[in-house]
C-alpha cells in the first residue's frame, strides 16, 4: 500500500457471495452440523497478555487481533464458511516475563490447547484451520507444528502471523521506524491502537527519549526484554506514531488479512475439484 492510499479493497465481492466469516460462539450445535465440511475451516485467534511498554497496555496484542477480525467479519466475503473460535488470549512470551502483568503459556500447554482442539475438530470431520496470531513469539512454535499436525490429525493448518514474520513488509513506506527495528511497543502498534481504541494509550510516556531502537541478531533467540530494554520493554519508536499512521495501518491489516483469507477461500474450491 502506498503512503496515500485510502480506503480498503475487500477483494473478493462478487454478486450473490455472502460475508462468511461468523463467531462460532453464537451459533447453534445444528447449525455448525448443518454445514458442508468440504466449505468449512475454523479459525483459531492467538493473541498474548504480556506488557508492551509503559504507553501500552498488556492486552495489545490481544486488542489488535479483536478489532481486526470484528473489522473483517463486517465486509469479507467468501465462498466458504471460516467460523471463528473464541480467543485465546495468552502465548508464549517468556520474553517478557520479567515485567508484572506478563502471563505466558509453556509451549507444552499452547501445543495441548491446539491438539485437544483438533481432537474435536477430527471429531467433527472438520480439516481446515486456520490460526491467526498477534505474537511473534507465537509464530514458531505453530510453524513447527503444522506438517506434524497435518499427519496426525489429517487437518490442514493455514498462518497468519501479525508479527514475526512479513506481514508489515509492505507497510513500510508508512512508517519513519524500520521495520526490522520496530520489535515491540512501537510505531506500529502503538499508532495502530491511537487510531483503533485511544483510550487505551497513555500519551505521557510517549516521549522520544523513552525510544529504545536494536537490532535482533539472527543467530541468538534467548533474548530476554529486561535486556534490552530495562524499566521499559519498549523496543521500537513508539513517539513517531501517528494517529493518520494509525489509520493506514488498520486499512492495511484489514486488506492484508482479507488478501489471506480470499487465499484459503480459492484452496478449500480447489481441494474439492
Amino acid at each position: 500500500m502506498n503512503k496515500g492510499a485510502a480506503a480498503p479493497l475487500f477483494i473478493c465481492n462478487q454478486e450473490g457471495v455472502r460475508p462468511m466469516l461468523k463467531p462460532i460462539n453464537q451459533m447453534s450445535w445444528l447449525e455448525v452440523d448443518a454445514l458442508d465440511r468440504s466449505r468449512l475451516a475454523y479459525v483459531l485467534p492467538v493473541g498474548s497478555t504480556e506488557q508492551h511498554g509503559r504507553h501500552l497496555p498488556v492486552g495489545t496484542d490481544d486488542l489488535i487481533l479483536q478489532t481486526s477480525l470484528d473489522g473483517l467479519e463486517k465486509h469479507l466475503k467468501t465462498e466458504n464458511t471460516f467460523l471463528r473460535l473464541p480467543t485465546l488470549h495468552y502465548g508464549n512470551s517468556f520474553e517478557h516475563l520479567d515485567f508484572p502483568g506478563t502471563v505466558t503459556l509453556r509451549t507444552a500447554t499452547m501445543l495441548a490447547f491446539v491438539e485437544d482442539l483438533m481432537m474435536c475438530m477430527q471429531r467433527h470431520q472438520v480439516k481446515y484451520l486456520v490460526i491467526v496470531n498477534s505474537h511473534g513469539g507465537n509464530a514458531p512454535v505453530f510453524h513447527a507444528m503444522a506438517q506434524e499436525w497435518g499427519q496426525r490429525f489429517g487437518i490442514r493448518v493455514f498462518n497468519i502471523d501479525y508479527f514475526g514474520s512479513n506481514f508489515f513488509q509492505d507497510a513500510q513506506p508508512l512508517l519513519q521506524t524500520a521495520i526490522n527495528q520496530d520489535i515491540h511497543g512501537g510505531e506500529i502498534e502503538t499508532a495502530y491502537l491511537q487510531y483503533a481504541l485511544p483510550q487505551t494509550v497513555k500519551a505521557d510516556f510517549i516521549r522520544p527519549e523513552n525510544d529504545v531502537f536494536v537490532e535482533l541478531k539472527n543467530y541468538y533467540y534467548g533474548w530476554l526484554t529486561r535486556d534490552l530494554a530495562p524499566g521499559s520493554g519498549l523496543l521500537g519508536g513508539a513517539s513517531r506514531s501517528t494517529l493518520e499512521t494509525g489509520e493506514k495501518l488498520f486499512r492495511y491489516v484489514q486488506d492484508k488479512l482479507a488478501g489471506y483469507f480470499h487465499a484459503f477461500d480459492k484452496e478449500l474450491n480447489d481441494a474439492r475439484k
